[in-house]
């Protein structure tokens, strides 16, 4: 966390779930990407063709809150 207080300006970014600023080049930090996702024969998707990256961003740990369903509980403490 103390690494967030010296994010250098061209690297600063806002969290888009929690409005919090984040590293857009820390390890962990997600970027919402758009594309094309080939369909295989089990089911589901492989991969991303020809993405197309947006200037949104997200914690990792946001991500995973949402993923859950947690990330607007409050703490229990």
């Amino acid at each position: 966390m103390s690494d967030q207080l010296h994010i250098p300006e061209r690297l600063r970014g806002k969290c888009h779930f929690c409005g919090h600023e984040l590293n857009i080049e820390a390890e962990g930090t997600h970027q919402f990407t758009t594309g094309w996702v080939k369909i295989r024969s089990g089911g589901g998707g492989h991969g991303v063709s020809l993405p197309r990256r947006e200037n949104k961003w997200a914690h990792s740990w946001c991500i995973d809150g949402v993923t859950r369903g947690t990330l607007t509980q409050t703490s229990m403490f």
